[in-house]
């Protein structure tokens, strides 16, 4: 799909449904090794998920590239959110109404993961037009979706004001992400713990020793197919407890992702008696000496007798320590788990466009719902003991 010329900057877009159609062209104009030339995209859109479309967008100026958009095109709807939101009492009487909507959000990025830029620029200078390209997209695509919102996710830099408000976007402030340095002279998982308060370190122990008896397997493409049915059961069961889940995956995700990334994708599972109580995914950056706790599932009906959800944690610092990555991306949720095993928080740089009316007012009340629902308590968490004076610096110059 090509779009006419926008006269006053000479912009025009030309929108493609699979990467297979742009990645020449795009890999003629990203850095080697970009994410938006990985392996990952092709993978998720392989498994096409309910509810998500993707748009790959070459971006000119006069006619000469100069850019690139990765898109999704989600259809929100009452599956994406926990239906208690809707029973405050400002907004309770419009709960049947609301319930029935949905609503097309474009996002740029990709909201499957942290810190994946959905954007790239040839000249930097440029990479505020990213705004105009995106305001500009959203009017040429009104005849086939009119868009409440967009999205524009996980931004590698800091936007000035001007540069974002001139279309009506604004920045969205307490995002924030969990992420875990691995500090130089942890050599194995038994530093980690050393480091640990005694506090801190007997609970990790008891945790520890509560899962001695399940069995931890590192599952093939092959093993994940079987499994399928099951990891799809333990990951929905994560799903219905986030106020938000903007995006829900199926279990062939897992699948493409193990095939396409190989030994940089991981899913292990947590066995009891040959049963599969719970899984973890992980994601290893392996040029940027870091990794990614990335989707997990769990049968609640044991969580609590092997503390599934502190041991995948735990087994993914192990994993960090094991291949000597330099930090860990823990995710947005449970902050105050992550806190307790020593991650601390990192804001994203996100912007969102929301079109006026109902809709707006719905989605504001909703993101402050959630950013309540998540509480403060995470942020006295100081599971380590304080820190030498030489493994400080050691720890700041391994981490730039």
């Amino acid at each position: 799909m090509f779009f006419r010329n926008n006269i006053k900057l000479s912009l025009s877009f030309r929108s493609y449904h699979y990467f297979r159609e742009v990645a020449d062209t795009w890999r003629s104009i990203l850095p080697a090794n970009h994410h938006l030339q990985c392996k990952d995209i092709e993978a998720l859109e392989a498994t096409m998920p309910e509810d998500i479309a993707f748009k790959y967008v070459n971006i000119y100026q006069n006619k000469e590239l100069i850019g690139v958009m990765y898109l999704q095109c989600l259809k929100f709807n009452s599956k994406h959110y926990h239906h208690g939101v809707l029973d405050r009492p400002l907004v309770k009487h419009l709960k049947s109404y609301i319930l029935g909507k949905t609503a097309d959000i474009l996002i740029c990025g990709n909201i499957f993961r942290v810190n994946f830029q959905g954007f790239y620029f040839k000249d930097k200078e440029k990479r505020e037009l990213i705004f105009d390209c995106l305001n500009l997209y959203r009017q040429e695509m009104k005849h086939e979706k009119n868009f409440c919102g967009i999205l524009v996710k996980d931004c590698s830099r800091e936007f000035k004001s001007t540069q974002f408000t001139c279309h009506g976007f604004r920045s969205f402030s307490q995002d924030l992400t969990m992420e875990m340095d691995i500090r130089p002279h942890w050599t194995n998982f038994a530093d980690y713990l050393n480091d640990l308060s005694r506090k801190y370190r007997q609970r990790a122990q008891k945790i520890l020793k509560s899962a001695e008896t399940l069995q931890i397997k590192d599952l093939s493409v092959e093993e994940l197919e079987q499994e399928k049915e099951r990891i799809n059961e333990l990951y929905m069961n994560i799903v219905s407890k986030q106020t938000l889940a903007l995006g829900i995956l199926n279990s062939d995700y897992f699948v493409q992702m193990k095939r396409g990334l190989g030994e940089g994708f991981k899913v292990f599972g947590y066995y009891k008696d040959g049963h599969l109580l719970a899984f973890s995914s992980h994601i290893y950056y392996f040029p940027k000496s870091a990794m990614e706790i990335h989707y997990i599932g769990l049968d609640y009906d044991y969580n609590n007798t092997y503390n599934l959800y502190f041991n995948i944690l735990f087994d993914g610092i192990k994993a960090a320590i094991e291949h000597r990555f330099r930090k860990i991306e823990m995710g947005r949720t449970a902050r105050e788990a992550k806190a307790n095993a020593g991650a601390h928080a990192v804001e994203n740089f996100n912007y969102v466009w929301i079109r006026g009316g109902i809709f707006r007012w719905a989605l504001d009340s909703m993101g402050k719902w959630f950013e309540n629902g998540l509480g403060e308590d995470w942020k006295k968490r100081q599971p380590f003991k304080s820190i030498p004076e030489n493994v400080a610096v050691q720890t700041a110059e391994a981490a730039r």
